[in-house]
């Protein structure tokens, strides 16, 4: 299917498409999920053609430098304005200082990779875009909805969702990481293009008896980090009291600080940023996604799934993927303190029902998580936009 539309946009035109990648971070770091779906998406685009990276996220001050990498065309930061000021809005200067390094009236067509930093460029009228709106509708995080902090954050989001779909009509065409997502805004032109498992393994790795539960994620990402606190704080104490030699293991990116903070709690493990994620998967029982708010697909669930371990999580995360993703495909949906205690008690006690899961989530992930379907829902789009382009 690739190969075949990629050839069909080849032959329409007789050349390579020439492509800029607009992102806050390089597609060649992969420390991240984040970082990972970059690198997916950069390499979706490399088969359509040339692709120059442009790194442009937040700084201290607005700079644009050469970068060290020489696969990298220019490395920019703009400066952030307190309260959420000009978020949206195209930085002019920013735009005349990048404008030494490249011009975008060369390219075909411009990617961003998140809505932010695309927005602070000021492109050319005509310039063909798409944008990958990871972490659309983002949920903050807040107390009850009748607390004064859960009021507060409602007006935060809700505003900060109307002024972030006012800009979707300065571009031409969207990525959406979930269906719920895409649902959000039916009048654009878009494709679904879920995260995926980055490196999967071949086969599912068997179950074992241990009982260690498992989290890996970005944990100084605010909805992971607040998370985990809320499962170490109500849920962990009565899972420890049910099941004899239950351990959690916290896998990701935090400060040393924090993960000290967490390794207080009894038969807690925080060990940071891991590179052989194989064997921590293998180690587990199941993982588990006690995330409330934020926003994306939180591919931490299919990662687990991909590696044959079921996972325990938040309605929130089970909605991202509507109807598709039920109980018996290797998910477990926990709605309060109560159901998480009884839910993670159970798959630590009853081997038999965690292998069923996991072998159902497995079969699911890697028929509708691969690589293959999220590169061809790149080049589908991107011919779309490409052929409207020379229809104009």
């Amino acid at each position: 299917m690739f190969s075949k539309v990629k050839k069909d946009i080849t032959r329409r035109y007789d050349m390579a498409l020439k492509i800029l990648l607009v992102a806050p971070s390089s597609p060649f770091i992969l420390k991240s999920g984040g970082q990972q779906r970059t690198a997916l998406l950069y390499e979706a685009l490399s088969g359509l053609g040339q692709v120059d990276v442009l790194l442009l996220g937040q700084g201290r001050k607005l700079e644009v430098i050469k970068a060290p990498d020489p696969r990298v065309i220019a490395e920019a930061k703009w400066c952030k304005f307190p309260l959420g000021i000009a978020k949206y809005r195209p930085n002019m200067e920013l735009t005349r200082k990048i404008s030494e390094y490249l011009q975008f009236s060369q390219y075909d067509l411009i990617v961003g990779r998140y809505l932010n930093p695309i927005c602070k460029l000021q492109l050319p009228q005509d310039a063909k875009t798409i944008v990958d709106l990871d972490d659309w509708d983002y949920e903050y995080d807040g107390s009850a909805w009748w607390t004064i902090k859960g009021i507060l954050t409602h007006i935060k989001s809700s505003y900060a969702r109307m002024v972030a779909r006012q800009q979707l009509k300065r571009f031409n065409a969207f990525f959406f990481v979930s269906e719920r997502d895409k649902a959000s805004v039916p009048a654009v032109i878009s494709k679904l293009l879920p995260n995926i498992p980055f490196l999967p393994p071949v086969q599912p790795f068997p179950q074992t008896g241990n009982k260690n539960i498992l989290f890996v994620g970005t944990l100084w990402y605010g909805p992971n980090r607040q998370g985990i606190e809320y499962f170490l704080k109500r849920c962990w104490p009565g899972i420890r009291a049910n099941v004899q030699g239950a351990t959690l293991k916290l896998v990701g990116d935090a400060s040393p600080s924090i993960r000290t903070l967490w390794e207080k709690y009894p038969d807690v493990r925080a060990p940071g940023f891991v590179d052989d994620l194989d064997t921590v998967y293998r180690d587990a029982a199941f993982t588990i996604a006690p995330i409330h708010n934020g926003g994306g697909t939180n591919i931490k669930i299919i990662e687990s799934l991909a590696y044959g371990r079921a996972c325990v999580t938040t309605l929130r995360c089970a909605n991202a993927f509507g109807a598709t993703l039920l109980p018996q495909k290797g998910i477990v949906v926990a709605d309060n303190d109560i159901a998480w205690v009884s839910n993670c008690t159970k798959l630590l006690l009853d081997q038999e029902e965690r292998t069923k899961l996991a072998e159902c989530g497995h079969k699911f992930a890697v028929t509708h998580y691969t690589k293959t379907l999220f590169i061809d829902a790149v080049t589908s789009l991107v011919n779309e936009v490409i052929i409207s382009k020379h229809n104009t």
